[in-house]
């Protein structure tokens, strides 16, 4: 009975060893499994570091790749390329981006940690071999295989480092960066707010010029008389006032300039079209000057450019360039055909080939203008052919006068009679001389001092010739507005 219990005992015991024993061959084998999917999770998910030190303290680069021999050395914390000491000539962005690649770069993954057949990786011909020297005479050396079969990666090795890495494409940029691309293009800065100056001359159209006005300025003191910001001086016959909202219109489009892709200096090459441009832009604000060329189409979307300054050609979307093409002087000037503040005239006198009118405007200065904020005040004295006017109903039949609008360019010469005349006596004892001579059955042109650029509507002139007649006979009844 006692030898049956021990031997009960005995086979439990050996059961409950086997089944701890299998029991922690699969807890063991569970842990293994999970560290092992571990490890593949942080091996799938994690980059690997392939060098890591500060990039200031790389003194040169030189890069082989392609037939094409760079050399980029850093003298007094300036990039300089192949010898060339000029650093504004070369994007020194760009070049602190491949000193970034060498000193700072990560891998997607190790493809190979003991590779046996660098082939297959193109590695055994490198696309590109690159040397970082640092301060302290050290060499960090690269090599660029192929592209891996997952768009966007190479296959990079680093002397002394047995493994292959996978990288991203902005590496292998980097290290197969072409000359020209290292070139800079500097496109200053306008504020749009202070321009100054404007000049766009194109092929086959015609020049547009405009000035600001600067009253500080004796030569443009009078300009003061034309309520004018800014003045186009070509390509009429003489200076016209552009209208502010068209010209921001215009003008807003300039801090767009960006370049889309750097091409090289070959400035004189045909295909360019940068010899003889095809659009040349000058725009000056208060600080800046940005001169432009604008040459032949790269394709339907970019154009061919370069800064007057610089021999580096460059591409540039043709949507930030467009609107040079089609604006037109006409486009940007204010429509009026003669209009002068009123505080800055004596005398107008209004000739048709049957009456002559005149027009007094006596005024006294009452109160002197203490800043450029405020204006003087005046106190008037308004007489049509000797009939005292209020100021009231002169001042409305004064802007008619100055309201009228002309309709579109003359092209003609203005020869013939005029069938009505205004001479506009100023403060300065100058005396302007606007002459309406008939264009066609429908129109005028615009004479002013002898020169003529536009026409205007017949109808318009005879509108404020019959509201000068009620001005005269005091049967005046101002437009309803």
């Amino acid at each position: 009975m006692r030898k049956k219990k021990n031997r009960l005992i005995t086979i439990v015991s050996v059961f409950l060893v086997l089944v701890l024993v299998i029991g922690a061959y699969f807890y063991v084998s569970y842990l293994n499994k999970k560290k092992q999917e571990a490890e593949e999770k942080k091996s799938s998910s994690a980059s690997v570091t392939v060098t890591n030190f500060d990039r200031n303290k790389i003194t040169k680069i030189d890069i082989k790749h392609d037939g094409i021999h760079l050399v980029l050395e850093k003298v007094k914390d300036k990039w300089i390329v192949n010898g060339i000491n000029n650093p504004l000539y070369f994007d020194q962005d760009k070049i602190d981006d491949i000193a970034f690649s060498c000193a700072q770069m990560t891998a997607e993954k190790i493809a190979d940690s003991n590779p046996k057949d660098l082939k297959k990786y193109g590695l055994d011909n490198p696309r590109s071999i690159v040397e970082a020297t640092l301060s302290d005479g050290k060499k960090v050396t690269f090599y660029l295989g192929s592209e891996t079969p997952i768009t966007s990666t190479y296959y990079l090795m680093k002397k002394g480092d047995p493994k292959v890495y996978v990288v991203w494409t902005n590496h292998a940029e980097n290290f197969t960066i072409k000359p020209q691309k290292l070139l800079s293009v500097k496109i200053p800065e306008i504020d749009t707010q202070n321009i100054t100056y404007v000049k766009l001359v194109r092929k086959g159209q015609p020049t547009i010029e405009i000035k600001k006005v600067d009253e500080k300025n004796p030569k443009d003191n009078e300009w003061k008389y034309y309520i004018r910001l800014w003045n186009l001086v070509q390509p009429y016959s003489q200076p016209v006032g552009v209208a502010s909202d068209k010209f921001s219109e215009f003008i807003e489009n300039v801090p767009n300039f960006s370049p889309e892709d750097i091409v090289g200096e070959d400035v004189y090459n045909p295909k360019y079209g940068l010899q003889s441009p095809r659009i040349e832009l000058i725009v000056k604000d208060n600080k800046n000057t940005l001169h432009l060329f604008v040459g032949n189409n790269v394709n339907d979307s970019a154009v061919y450019c370069k800064m007057a300054d610089s021999k580096v050609v460059f591409t540039m979307s043709t949507y930030k360039t467009d609107f040079m093409n089609t604006i037109k002087p006409f486009d940007l000037i204010e429509k009026f055909a003669y209009i002068v503040n009123i505080d800055y005239v004596d005398k107008i006198e209004i000739f048709t080939k049957e009456k002559k009118h005149t027009l007094i405007l006596d005024k006294k200065l009452i109160k002197k203008a203490r800043s450029e904020e405020e204006a003087d005040e005046y106190k008037y004295n308004f007489q049509a052919d000797g009939r005292k006017i209020d100021e009231d109903t002169f001042k409305k039949f004064y802007q008619e006068i100055i309201g009228l609008l002309i309709d579109g360019e003359n092209d003609k010469k203005p020869t013939g009679t005029p069938e009505v005349t205004m001479k506009f006596y100023l403060v300065n004892k100058k005396v302007d001389v606007m002459q309406y001579i008939p264009y066609n059955d429908d129109f005028y042109m615009v004479v002013r001092n002898g020169k003529s650029d536009f026409v205007i509507a017949k109808e318009q002139v005879q509108k404020v010739l019959k509201d000068l007649e009620d001005l005269v006979a005091g049967k005046y009844k101002p437009p309803e507005n």
